[in-house]
């Protein structure tokens, strides 16, 4: 007979397994939520309505979601490429900017052209998931890079497979992602002895991102032994080639790049300081925002892995010095890299991350260094908040499907936190409110208005009509509360302020002032 604790032994030892199963079926939960009938997963390629003029007609004939009042993100840019993945059409050279930087990172619009079969439906939807497939696979490939497995060997899984980087390259289709389990794959092959296969993945990691091929510093190679730099140069030379052949095919097609992206480096420790300066800036608000401490978190991490590397100094392992390489590249990362909350920089250091996870020692000793390290987990979160509207509209059912309200010319993007939904604005906005009964209806509004800093007024409009007007409280919330009578078809509602918009902290938009929760209730 068992005894009686030999169950619960059993299950405590593959409790790790169940704890990474259900951080991956968290992870396919929150990418469902983006799903959208119609436009399927094409919300998380950040198409924004500011493109609507210059996208390519075979996108635009694709349905898809596109954020109001934004100007979408990079995402919005590769799937226009796999639509036209040998860059002959000349739309291109409206529908993205800075074409020729753009077009250095090929490899996942041909991928996503191939699978998709060169129909453009399939396609949209096939580079909105490949971020996806390419976390399953490194999720898959990491939890066995890591036997056997331990509860610590989940912290070093979790922290690279939701750090803020991955989690935002697959929730913006981004090229990140995918470069890393490129890089990755490239490593691990030198590492068995595989250097055909390691320089081909590198070499395609290149094409996904050009700061991939800094991960060919895991070539096999001794420090410490002259000989063997020669070959490592060699197969430097090949992992780089497909990547300088392809630039010079763009080179040849449109010409140098107007900003080849030198304006992303600047001198030591430069832009880490002035990224520290606006976090302080932003936590010494009569209210810091949660966006702000995460994004202290996720920069301390990021710190915290640089450090281990520039102070613990192993340059004979190949994971070594791919983490170094890229704790040297954070030294010269300049603000467009850092601002924002919390930043690109943590989906361009990636590869800093994975080894970090994979070195950090064994041993309770080195915990607190695994945790702090991985801090940027804390902003993950906030990658994976589905398509939202900052309003919701409530109709008698007498008016059921004959009302609509929808955000006009003004607004910045819809955000979402703890429940509460908002969107700035840099001045004036309008919102537009359709109705289609037959007769009069009476619109009852309500919400919450913030200022960015210091008081200003507002003042809501209809036509020549003051529906509501005052002044903004300097901390807290001022509540914006009208009701109005609105005649059959479309009328505007405008909100503006008095004064100027301005900049907040990293956040590279003009913001004056934001509504949240806002309420609509329409009745006969």
């Amino acid at each position: 007979m068992r005894a009686p604790g030999s169950w619960f032994a059993r299950s405590f030892r593959f409790r790790p397994r169940v704890l990474v199963l259900a951080g991956i079926a968290l992870f396919l939960f929150a990418v469902a939520r983006f799903h959208q009938p119609g436009t399927g997963f094409s919300s998380l390629l950040s198409i924004g309505d500011i493109l609507n003029d210059s996208k390519v007609a075979a996108l635009r004939q694709v349905p898809h979601h596109v954020y109001e009042g934004s100007a979408g993100y990079d995402g919005a840019y590769y799937v226009q490429l796999a639509l036209h993945p040998a860059l002959d059409n000349p739309e291109l050279l409206k529908a993205i900017d800075n074409l020729p930087y753009r077009a250095r990172r090929i490899l996942l619009s041909w991928v996503a052209w191939a699978a998709g079969l060169g129909r453009p439906a399939w396609i949209v939807q096939a580079y909105a998931l490949l971020n996806v497939a390419s976390w399953l696979v490194l999720a898959t490939l990491l939890w066995r890079w890591l036997a056997p497995p331990t509860f610590t060997g989940v912290l070093r899984w979790a922290g690279v497979m939701f750090s803020h980087g991955l989690c935002m390259s697959v929730s913006h289709a981004l090229v990140d992602g995918p470069a890393l389990l490129l890089a990755a794959l490239g490593v691990r092959a030198l590492a068995h002895g595989r250097p055909v296969l390691g320089g081909t993945a590198l070499a395609l990691g290149g094409l996904a991102k050009e700061t991939g091929l800094l991960a060919a510093s895991g070539l096999t190679f001794s420090p410490r032994a002259p000989r063997t730099w020669l070959p490592a140069a060699g197969q430097a030379v090949l992992v780089l080639l497909p990547l300088l052949l392809w630039m010079a095919y763009v080179r040849l097609r449109f010409g140098p790049a107007e900003d080849p992206g030198l304006g992303n480096f600047t001198l030591p420790l430069a832009g880490l300081a002035e990224k520290f300066g606006a976090i302080a800036g932003d936590l010494r608000g009569p209210e810091p925002a949660p966006l702000a401490w995460s994004t202290l978190a996720a920069v301390l991490g990021l710190v915290v892995q640089a450090g281990f590397f520039l102070l613990r100094w192993r340059p004979e392992d190949r994971w070594w010095r791919v983490g170094a390489t890229f704790a040297g590249l954070l030294l010269f990362l300049s603000t467009p890299v850092w601002e924002g909350y919390p930043g690109a920089a943590t989906r361009v250091l990636l590869p800093m991350t994975l080894a970090f996870n994979l070195l950090v020692p064994a041993g309770g000793r080195w915990l607190p260094v695994l945790i702090a390290g991985n801090l940027g987990v804390l902003a993950a979160v906030q990658e994976f908040r589905p398509p939202v509207e900052f309003h919701t509209l409530r109709a008698d059912p007498v008016l059921e499907g004959s009302v609509h309200a929808r955000p006009g010319a003004g607004w910045h993007g819809p955000e979402t936190l703890d429940g509460h939904r908002w969107r700035w604005t840099a001045g004036r906005a309008e919102l537009r409110v359709r109705n289609d009964s037959a007769g009069e209806i009476r619109l009852s509004f309500r919400a919450q208005a913030h200022p960015v800093e210091g008081e200003r007024a507002l003042r809501v409009t209809l036509g020549e009509r003051l529906l509501w007007g005052g002044r903004l409280a300097v901390s807290g919330a001022t509540e914006v509360r009208f009701g109005t009578a609105l005649p059959p078809g479309e009328s505007v509602l405008v909100f503006s302020t008095d004064q100027p918009a301005q900049r907040k902290g990293t956040d590279p938009r003009e913001l004056a002032f934001r509504l949240s929760d806002v309420e609509l209730v329409a009745v006969p």
